[in-house]
């Protein structure tokens, strides 16, 4: 499988390959140094210091500063060919250099769906890939964000339509999509001036979507759509940008005795935090973009400076007080339990807008309606 170089280097190509020419011209008005540079990719250092030739050894990197202080560094062709994603060759008798990039993610067709496997490139990430739609078509609003190490989602929500959105870096990773037994046409489109393919299954359950793509850092965009038009699934995915990183920290300062936290989902402007205790569960969601809220105008709730919307929950919460207990079964500790989402019968919701900053805030919980504006007026900026 062919591997892409990362497009931070992609622009500079060109310069980097000059490395060879006019070196006693280039000292005669500033400094050359050898192996002034390390390159990495996501961080891990993946082409430096001396590279061996049958000739003996040659600098892994270039540094030249002219005599105003500026400095440009230089790759020779056989540190580029080095890097994931790209092989690099030099033709002497054209004088062409040669690069040809590769697709990390590779596509595999099973009798019941689709997979997408990428190979390890060895790079140790840590977070995960930060991309989400710059905006909202009408009637869509975010459901819920998930986050793991090198991938990340969200969930969106019109009325029975749903789109969930991954990115995923090119980590070792795959994913699957698998409708079901039976034809899965496939059609060619183009997303962000990337060639992407939209497959399309229809059977007696529903109808459901599936465009993928990979960009030019060969992280892999995965939109599932079900109850959605193939159309809109393009449409949606054509706003996906890069998230800006503007999002203010925000804390809930008071929770029920009883409540600890069990997980922080971040993901591209939105931050969701879950506390569980009692039986049941409190989650404070905050984004840039719109939440998914209960049907009906729900009523208007005044908090200190803001006034919010609540809706009582559908139907009662069956607290388990045993959920959350470890069990214990011979040396494997086990512990289980239910979170209601945002969209369960059970819960109760309290959304506001904050006025300064234009972020959203949902709280939903198996808790009534005093314990949620509680905890509202607690939340604050870290």
């Amino acid at each position: 499988m062919k591997r892409r170089v990362p497009s931070f280097l992609a622009g500079v190509l060109t310069t980097l390959l000059v490395a060879a020419m006019a070196t006693t011209a280039l000292a005669a008005s500033g400094k050359i140094s050898y192996n002034g540079a390390t390159v990495t990719v996501g961080g891990a250092a993946q082409a430096a210091g001396d590279i061996t030739t049958a000739e003996g050894q040659a600098p892994g990197s270039i540094q030249f500063t002219d005599a105003a202080g500026n400095v440009t560094h230089y790759l020779p062709l056989e540190t580029i060919d080095q890097l994931p994603g790209v092989d690099a060759a030099y033709d002497p008798v054209t004088k062409t250099v040669k690069l040809e990039r590769g697709k990390m993610w590779e596509k595999q067709e099973t009798e019941s769906g689709i997979q997408y496997a990428s190979e390890d490139t060895g790079i140790d990430y840590t977070g995960s890939p930060s991309y989400a739609p710059a905006a909202l078509p009408e009637g869509w609003a975010l459901e819920s964000v998930r986050e793991m190490t090198g991938r990340s989602g969200q969930e969106y929500r019109n009325g029975s339509g749903r789109i969930s959105f991954t990115c995923s870096y090119p980590d070792g990773s795959s994913h699957g999509w698998m409708p079901g037994s039976g034809e899965i046409p496939c059609t060619a489109a183009t997303v962000n001036g990337c060639e992407a393919e939209l497959y399309t299954h229809s059977s007696e359950y529903g109808d459901g979507c599936l465009l993928v793509w990979e960009n030019l850092d060969g992280v892999l965009f995965w939109f599932v759509g079900s109850d959605v038009e193939p159309e809109t699934l393009v449409d949606f995915a054509s706003t996906v940008a890069p998230a800006a990183d503007t999002l203010p920290n925000y804390e809930a300062g008071w929770l029920p005795e009883g409540y600890s936290l069990f997980e922080t989902n971040t993901s591209a402007g939105t931050v969701e935090t879950t506390w569980i205790g009692r039986g049941g569960n409190i989650t404070l969601t905050y984004s840039t973009s719109p939440l998914l809220l209960p049907e009906g105008s729900g009523k208007t709730v005044k908090l200190d400076n803001v006034n919010a919307k609540f809706w009582e929950a559908k139907e009662p919460h069956e607290a388990d007080e045993d959920e959350w207990e470890p069990q214990t079964e011979g040396s494997v500790t086990i512990t289980t339990g239910t979170i209601s989402g945002p969209g369960a019968a059970d819960v109760a919701t309290l959304a506001w807008t904050d006025a300064d900053t234009g972020v959203y805030f949902r709280l939903h919980g198996t808790v009534d309606q005093d314990t949620l504006v509680r905890i509202a007026r607690s939340v604050r900026e870290k």
